[in-house]
């Protein structure tokens, strides 16, 4: 199982306005146009995919600049300690295996940039794990506007799970949702020299809007076909093979669930929340013997996996689409990926899940 990694949660940050009525101020000043550093890092019990991400913000919280060099660790409540290592510029990945994340431990990050300045998060302890039950999905009809303002229906594909909304030793549920997707596409035989080939390839996940959900004020026990995940069933080159949508569901803390909702607030629905936030969200990263302001946050969370593979087979029930690359048809007449499926962007290998 290969998890797309969200780069660390990256979000620049705006200086603007306010929260709304059930969140406190957020302080800003529309003048400070000193860059800010933002630390964004997650850490879970799975033994890969544990990034960090530095950067400065650009002026008026656009995306800044990387910040290379920086000494990054992880330390777990014992003293244990693992070094991160930078990929990319500004980007740290924790080497796999390096430190086992145990569930009801506490973790803390530190930072330390080229010029000696120290970073350090709070202590934050990894929750305990809650399962996706039944994943599954629909397929509905459901209105939006058009480019003429005509509400016009359209089929949309939503990924359903079922949950327990209680730990098992009977704490609250605090969970946030990423879903990642991936499909296949088979070519034709477009030459006497050449045989069909499959590419599979990744979906670009926009992260319109954070998924985050709180049992803290609710009387049920399970939630039964919960709505993780919804989109449009189009383009149909992305449904005439298999179509993949792997749900990561995080158990966080009340306090990381407390942060989200504000980055949700803040960034909705003026764009995508790795675009620009509406606000400085200072989170719990400080600077150690300093007062300097630091943006981003650092996530431990408990994370459970559930997928859901969709066939066209399976759509036709609801919708009638053509089949992209039909053999029926010369190849002249369509698209140029029907011969070449590896022109399509973000092609990957096989994934070892494939045909599960």
């Amino acid at each position: 199982m290969k998890r797309g990694k969200q780069s660390g949660l990256l979000l620049s940050i705006l200086t603007a306005l306010t929260l709304a009525t059930c969140v406190d101020p957020i302080p800003f000043s529309a003048e400070d146009k000193v860059p800010k550093l933002v630390i964004f890092g997650s850490f879970s019990q799975l033994s890969k995919d544990h990034e960090v991400t530095i950067s400065l913000t650009g002026e008026f919280g656009s995306l800044g600049i990387p910040v290379q060099g920086a000494g990054v660790e992880l330390i777990d409540e014992e003293g244990n300690t693992a070094q991160y290592v930078e990929y990319q510029e500004g980007k740290y990945i924790l080497p796999e295996g390096a430190m086992c994340g145990e569930l009801g431990k506490a973790y803390k990050l530190t930072v330390t940039l080229q010029n000696e300045r120290r970073y350090e998060s709070t202590w934050e302890i990894m929750p305990e794990t809650i399962q996706i039950e039944k994943p599954t999905f629909e397929v509905n009809k459901r209105p939006i506007v058009s480019s003429v303002n005509v509400l016009v229906d359209h089929f949309f594909i939503d990924i359903l799970i079922d949950i327990p909304l209680r730990t098992l030793s009977g704490d609250k549920a605090f969970l946030r949702w990423e879903v990642e997707e991936t499909y296949s596409v088979i070519t034709l035989q477009c030459s006497v020299f050449s045989g069909s080939q499959i590419c599979y390839l990744n979906v670009n996940n926009n992260f319109d809007k954070l998924n985050i959900f709180t049992s803290i004020d609710d009387s049920q026990k399970r939630l039964e076909k919960y709505r993780v995940y919804s989109r449009l069933v189009v383009p149909y080159q992305e449904f005439s093979e298999w179509h993949y949508f792997n749900v990561f569901q995080y158990a966080i803390s009340e306090s990381t669930y407390e942060y989200w909702s504000k980055i949700d607030i803040v960034s909705n629905p003026t764009g995508s929340i790795f675009d620009k936030t509406a606000a400085a969200v200072t989170g719990n990263i400080t600077e150690i013997g300093g007062s300097s302001e630091v943006l981003g946050f650092f996530e431990v969370a408990a994370i459970t996996f559930g997928r859901v593979r969709t066939t066209r087979q399976e759509l036709m029930e609801w919708i009638q689409f053509p089949k992209t690359c039909n053999r029926f048809i010369a190849p002249q007449y369509q698209p140029d990926f029907c011969c070449n499926c590896k022109i399509l962007p973000n092609n990957i290998p096989r994934p070892d899940y494939w045909g599960e």
